[in-house]
Parts: C-alpha cells; sequence; structure tokens
C-alpha cells in the first residue's frame, strides 16, 4: 500500500488516476454490465491518456465545498485528529486508486437499519475498497454531512472490516476480473 500526497483534483492526482478505478467507481465492479462500461472508459483513457470528463452536480460541488467543515466538525466529535491524503494504491490491485471523501446523504438517516447495512448500498463497494486497498485498515467511518438537517446534521457510522466481509470478496473477484479484461483489451489493440 502507499499513500500519496498529491492534491485532489491536481494534474498529478488525475494523473495517478489515469485508467484506474477510483472508490466511487467501484460500484462498477458487481456487474458485468456495469464492468463492461468501466472497461471501455479505462481502456480508453489508458489509451489516449485523457481522464473522462466528469461532470460534477450541484450535490458533488456541494461535498467538495462543505468537506473541510465536516472534517474540522468530525475531528472535534471523535476527538481525534485526521491527516488529509490525495490518494491510495496498492501493488497488488494495480488498476485501482482510492482518493477518501466525504459525501451528503439523506437515506443514511434511517434509524431502522443497523450497522453496514444502514449505509446506502451505492456506497458499500467503496467503503469495502478502502478496506481492500488497505489490508491493515480496522475500520472506517462512514460520515453522511447535510447542513439542512436540524436535528443532526452529521452521521457517522462505523464499519468494520469483518462487517465489510463479504463486499471486499466481491471486490477482490471484481478486481481480478477487471484487470484481465483490461490486459486482454490491451493486447488486442496492440496486436490487432
Amino acid at each position: 500500500m502507499e499513500l500519496h500526497n498529491v492534491e485532489q483534483r491536481s494534474k498529478e492526482w488525475f494523473d495517478l488516476r489515469l485508467g484506474k478505478v477510483g472508490g466511487s467507481e467501484a460500484i462498477n465492479l458487481t456487474t458485468p454490465a456495469r464492468m463492461k462500461n468501466l472497461v471501455n472508459v479505462k481502456l480508453a483513457e489508458i489509451l489516449t491518456g485523457q481522464a473522462e470528463q466528469v461532470f460534477v452536480n450541484d450535490a458533488m460541488q456541494y461535498g467538495i465545498d462543505t468537506e473541510p467543515i465536516v472534517v474540522s466538525l468530525y475531528e472535534k466529535e471523535q476527538f481525534i485528529s485526521t491527516t488529509e491524503i490525495g490518494g491510495v494504491s496498492n501493488k497488488d490491485y494495480p488498476r485501482a486508486f482510492l482518493s477518501p471523501d466525504i459525501d451528503m446523504v439523506l437515506n443514511a438517516y434511517d434509524e431502522t437499519k443497523k450497522g453496514f447495512n444502514k449505509i446506502p448500498s451505492v456506497y458499500r463497494p467503496q467503503l469495502g475498497s478502502y478496506f481492500l486497498m488497505m489490508p491493515n485498515l480496522e475500520w472506517v467511518d462512514f460520515v453522511a454531512y447535510n447542513e439542512f438537517v436540524s436535528l443532526k446534521a452529521m452521521l457517522i457510522i462505523r464499519v468494520n472490516r469483518l462487517d465489510a466481509d463479504s463486499e471486499i470478496k466481491k471486490l477482490k473477484a471484481g478486481h481480478t476480473k477487471f484487470e484481465s479484461k483490461i490486459n486482454d483489451g490491451l493486447k488486442h489493440f496492440i496486436n490487432g
């Protein structure tokens, strides 16, 4: 595992991510149709040297803009100090690159669910990716923040490695298939 101390969304950060599956893209490793599209996108990035343009919607921009506020609130509530990193890579998964982030989520506030199941399913592969890429990681805090939720603007759900075990196994298999498909695609392109 290697930590990359680069500024997120900088040219160096985009270069590190080029042709690699990011944490928020990990859900695309979970079904054949999604993987086919992801393989095509990442092959295009590798072959052209150009990253796919990602549209930043209002919710994403809100997350980017409020992340420093949320980190500060999180540190105060948890009595800890965090370190910002640009990303994580792992030689065992050469076509993966993680960039930690904080999202705004409303449906995680469902009090009837517990632990990992409380986290919206779209985020579970991303959380599983943290454990896959960082083998010594024992837990991850899922942080949901929305300043407009007056009762509790920030929700923290701690996920332990064991809770995400089945997700980690699915992602491991998904990465293996993805890397194989990328390598086959590159061979096909090179050999005609």
